[in-house]
């Protein structure tokens, strides 16, 4: 009688390890096509992200303040410069800076 009996819980061990390998199996390949499936939204985003790029490199925009600042008179020039309109410039574009910073960190919308 305890032939049978091991040979049944033999048998179950087998089956359970069958099933267990089965279920790492169904594991494994479910893992490969997560994966594969984010590896091919990466590459589609950075192929669309390519075509982004080089559409907005193909833009020509010819924005150079330089040569706006070379039209400006000489008078014009010196008074400006006396005044402090470049510090007033830099001071402002400073503050715009820190504000745009701001605005990206949640839960501080001061000012907005």
């Amino acid at each position: 009688m305890g032939g049978i009996f091991q040979f049944f819980t033999s048998l179950l061990a087998k089956i359970s390890a069958v099933a267990s390998w089965l279920l790492a199996l169904v594991k494994r390949v479910f893992d490969d096509l997560w994966n594969i499936v984010t590896d091919a939204a990466c590459w589609v985003f950075e192929g669309l992200l390519g075509v982004a790029s080089s559409a907005l490199s193909g833009i020509d925009a010819p924005f150079n303040p330089q040569t706006y600042y070379g039209l400006i008179p000489a008078e014009v020039g010196n008074m400006l410069g006396v005044i402090g309109v470049s510090q007033a410039l830099a001071m402002i574009v400073a503050a715009l800076l820190i504000r745009f910073l701001l605005q990206t960190i949640p839960f501080v919308r001061w000012g907005s």
